[in-house]
């Protein structure tokens, strides 16, 4: 037992160092939103709620706040519910090529952010993407399009955008779910007696993967709360300060502006609004393992 206990210490000392590390940059980071560091060189007198104040007071500040939750609102639902439906079909309709249109929608998954970005900040230009482009050759007027150059839709366009992209991300995890062992066999038995469509989905499949259901809004409102590469990449922010999330303002205050104790505060929002979701999540999931 003695022996055990020793080599798991000396197995998890890693992972335990990392923490450590993470932990303290963690502390360090609050403690940084309470002093008064603007410029390259550190200051670490205490400057109390200061920065927390003229947060409050920034315009950026509740734009990008309203923006991170419409984010939450239009992200979430439309990208799981489309897992979910093409999960759907791809394991109970689709037997031939299976695995090739699974390919297909998991690729955008596998590209990364500025690639993405790349991707359809070129679609979406105004006067040479694609988009308007095909809508032209149909006939419809696209002069006032402007899609990510309007700031009324821009925000709109970007999170089009990590739809596609996540997706993918959002089916291998419902396909997992209904490949489970028992669910699959209460699949099985639901269409031996004649069940199918929507009454399948609706009264089989939907009640018994709600762990999925569960995981999958968690990750994609985590993401949702620290996106920043499809803002950077596409907009930078604009037009004006539109299309600016909560990661993007932090960036722009701490390395651009160099206000550094008032981009360690906005962390510090980022990282409190992450615990709202974490932690219900880490309780829900503790729960589910601990009962079985």
């Amino acid at each position: 037992m003695k022996a055990s206990f020793k080599y798991a210490i000396i197995f998890l000392s890693p992972l335990f160092f990392i923490l450590g590390i993470l932990y303290f940059m963690t502390f360090w980071t609050i403690y940084i939103s309470f002093t008064d560091w603007v410029g390259m060189k550190p200051n670490y007198s205490l400057a109390g709620l200061k920065w927390y104040e003229y947060m409050l007071s920034s315009e950026k500040f509740w734009v990008s706040l309203k923006n991170n939750i419409l984010w939450l609102l239009v992200f979430i639902a439309p990208t799981a519910v489309l897992g979910l439906l093409i999960a759907y079909v791809l394991e109970l309709y689709i037997v031939r090529g299976e695995s090739v249109y699974r390919a297909i929608f998991l690729y955008p998954t596998a590209l990364s952010f500025v690639v993405t970005g790349t991707l359809w900040a070129w679609i979406y230009d105004p006067a040479n993407g694609v988009l308007n482009s095909i809508l032209s050759a149909l006939g419809f007027d696209t002069s006032k399009l402007g899609w990510i150059c309007d700031p009324n839709i821009a925000i709109y366009c970007l999170i089009a955008a990590a739809i596609w992209q996540y997706t993918g991300f959002a089916i291998v995890l419902f396909q997992s779910a209904l490949r489970g062992g028992y669910l699959k066999n209460i699949i099985e038995a639901a269409l031996v007696d004649g069940a199918s469509g929507w009454k399948l989905l609706r009264y089989i499949i939907i009640p018994n993967i709600r762990s999925a259901f569960v995981i999958v809004a968690a990750l994609l409102a985590i993401f949702s709360l620290k996106v920043f590469d499809l803002v950077y990449v596409m907009t930078q922010g604009g037009p004006g300060i539109s299309t600016y999330v909560l990661a993007f303002y932090m960036y722009m205050t701490t390395f651009w502006q160099q206000m550094v104790s008032l981009g360690a505060a906005i962390s510090v929002v980022i990282f409190s609004l992450s615990m709202i979701i974490i932690i219900p999540y880490s309780y829900y999931a503790l729960k589910r393992w601990l009962l079985r």
